[in-house]
């Protein structure tokens, strides 16, 4: 029945990202301002590691009883397909997305079901719009990416910018810099790492897809410092621009 379905699942729960999507969500249950109880579900490959980080992410509480857990896995259509099936959002953790996030976008795009990643993987983004919007505008699916540490402050940033110029002036460039300071030593994790590398190493990928699809206006991209600064892709223009 359509009221049985979860309001969202956590795909890739028991990853390193999951683990703290899960936790942010068991504390934020009941504070949808509406009084209603927001139900959501965990999935991942090994049930017996999704039921692992459901505990770790309540500590020092108790897990709730009533959050479903799932198995699916990326490989497996069917099982995408059967999560499908009992949500109405999908919330995909599990990366590298360009090796694992594709299966995830089909499986929702042919369900009608909605998706959300925290993608930073342009050439991910940009080939799933390619594939997919014209089928997710027939299921009503959206399909939104980039919602995560890597775009979110660029995004903001570059709204707030806009509007602080009045019409009909407008901003005709942005520069944005991310600074990282910590008393402690800063360390990522090997998905992260793992995008990094497979993004810069296919480059040329992501190229020969802008060539083949019509050019569209976007925000223009630079740096000027008096030091180090390397590109990334919260400053991507294609991202800012979707």
């Amino acid at each position: 029945m359509e009221d049985e379905r979860l309001d969202a699942v956590i795909l890739g729960a028991s990853g390193f990202t999951g683990k703290y999507v899960v936790r942010y969500f068991l504390n934020h249950l009941d504070r949808d301002g509406g009084g209603q109880r927001i139900k959501i579900g965990i999935a991942g490959r090994s049930r017996n590691k999704v039921a692992e980080a459901l505990r770790w992410a309540a500590a020092p509480s108790l897990p709730p009883a009533n959050i479903p857990i799932i198995e699916a896995d990326v490989t497996s259509p069917p099982s995408l397909a059967a999560l499908c099936r009992r949500t109405r959002l999908v919330l995909n953790c599990v990366g590298p997305y360009r090796r694992y996030g594709e299966p995830v976008v089909s499986a929702c795009v042919e369900g009608g079901v909605d998706y959300l990643d925290i993608s930073g993987e342009p050439e991910f983004m940009e080939k799933m719009e390619a594939t997919y919007h014209q089928k997710a505008v027939e299921t009503g699916s959206l399909v939104i990416s980039a919602c995560g540490y890597d775009s979110i402050p660029a995004e903001l940033g570059v709204i707030f910018h806009s509007r602080q110029w009045k019409p009909p002036s407008v901003p005709h460039s942005v520069d944005s810099y991310l600074l990282l300071e910590s008393d402690k030593r800063i360390a990522g994790n090997i998905g992260t790492f793992e995008s990094a590398v497979l993004g810069l190493s296919n480059a040329h990928e992501l190229q020969k897809l802008r060539r083949s699809r019509p050019r569209r206006a976007k925000p223009q991209a630079r740096s000027s410092y008096d030091g180090y600064i390397g590109n990334f892709t919260t400053l991507d223009p294609d991202l800012l621009a979707g």
